[in-house]
């Protein structure tokens, strides 16, 4: 089987869900609640910000622009919720506090740094010109502009524009289920204690849990399977019934005892990617009935990485997003040789920092074998070599992307 490159496959995922468009069902929650969520459906603001004529600043509201040394009456006040009401005279001004409405007849506001008091009057200390220090309704939201389109993963600031202008409830796409199973007989289950015939405690199931929590998607955990086609089939069988998506680690290669690959061939449209790329080269991709499956290699590093290449994008897809985040990738400069064979891409578990002069610096977390957990650990990002690439210097200009989590 050829290798296939980690950006084809990438594509061949992305279309593949393309053409079986599934979105899912709209529900309605509390703004509050719906940072990280999908919005469902495009929101239309249904009044103007500001709703009105507002100062900028607190100062005085004068009818006209005036030069330095003009002289102004105060006839009144102007505070926030509690506008002017009378009539505002030629030669008179308004004080009036920040957000505050600004009373008909109107021009400008002049800062109140900018003036001197005198009794009931105000004398400016420089010019203002007419629209000087006021937010006019309308000016940065006007009733039915689309201010957030469907498809968005809504962000903080987000929850705080759609409040701005009424919105209480939101609606997004439910949280999608995605089970998780692992698979072997040597998985022992952390927190129970250990044994001495070859058993290794379940990491992958936990992580990936982990990680999916980060998402909006509900985690139904289906535990571990046994190194048994029978098992493997009856768990698959019950996970294509309650989830959207199954995700499996380990099982995915060609061992004697490795059924998962056989288990979803009969269940399902599955395809096998041998893809060129270091750590992870196995990789099982395709639908059980309606039920979007995506099998990772069971070598810890090698799920952790094929999570970050392939399934991060993927489930944000399945979540109804439509322009899919895009990692952030920098240029950093090597500080040890880099060792690297050419045939397949490198991900590299990496070290970055940042230098007094704004640079960055990176180094390899120590030894890269896929089952070296520890070295993922101490990453802050990795370093992203290319299939052609070779042994790279100290001193080379790599790419790296960050670990989101590791920075502010």
């Amino acid at each position: 089987m050829a290798l296939t490159s980690v950006s084809e496959l990438q594509t061949l995922i992305h279309e593949h869900i393309t053409r079986t468009p599934r979105l899912p069902e709209i529900e309605h929650i509390p703004v509050a609640q719906s940072i990280g969520r999908v919005l469902a459906e495009d929101m239309v603001s249904a009044l103007n910000i500001p709703a009105t004529d507002i100062s900028a600043m607190d100062g005085y509201a004068l009818p006209s622009d005036a030069a330095a040394g003009s002289c102004w009456q105060i006839v009144g006040e102007s505070a926030a919720g509690k506008p002017f009401a009378g009539d505002l005279p030629k030669d008179g001004c308004i004080r009036i506090m920040t957000g505050a409405v600004v009373p008909p007849g109107s021009t400008c506001v002049v800062l109140q740094e900018n003036t001197k008091t005198e009794g009931n009057a105000i004398i400016l200390t420089q010019d203002v010109a007419v629209g000087a220090n006021i937010r006019y309704g309308g000016e940065e939201v006007a009733a039915g502009d689309t201010v957030l389109t469907a498809g968005r993963i809504l962000r903080p600031a987000d929850v705080m524009l759609l409040a701005a202008i009424g919105i209480g409830q939101v609606p997004v796409y439910r949280k999608i289920k995605v089970a998780v199973l692992s698979t072997g007989d040597e998985l022992n289950e952390p927190g129970t204690p250990a044994t001495d015939n070859g058993q290794v405690y379940d990491s992958n199931r936990h992580t990936l849990m982990a990680r999916l929590a980060a998402m909006p998607v509900e985690v139904l955990d289906l535990g571990q399977a046994a190194d048994d086609l029978e098992s493997v089939l009856h768990t698959l069988n019950e996970a294509s019934c309650m989830a959207d998506v199954v995700i499996t680690s380990g099982g995915v290669s060609v061992g004697d005892y490795d059924y998962m690959r056989e288990a979803v061939n009969r269940l399902g449209a599955i395809h096998h990617y041998k893809v060129a790329i270091k750590p992870g080269k196995p990789f099982v991709f395709g639908q059980m009935l309606k039920t979007w499956y995506f099998g990772l290699p069971g070598n810890p590093v090698s799920g952790y990485v094929g999570f970050d290449l392939f399934l991060k994008a993927a489930l944000w897809q399945l979540c109804g997003v439509q322009d899919i985040p895009q990692p952030f990738r920098l240029q950093a400069v090597l500080s040890q040789q880099v060792k690297k064979s050419p045939g397949r891409m490198d991900i590299q578990r990496a070290i970055l920092t940042q230098n007094a002069d704004g640079t960055w610096e990176v180094s390899p977390a120590g030894e890269q074998d896929s089952h070296r957990v520890w070295g993922v650990s101490r990453a802050n990002g990795y370093i992203i070599l290319p299939a052609e690439a070779g042994n790279l210097p100290a001193g080379a200009t790599v790419t790296v992307q960050p670990f989101a989590e590791a920075f502010l």
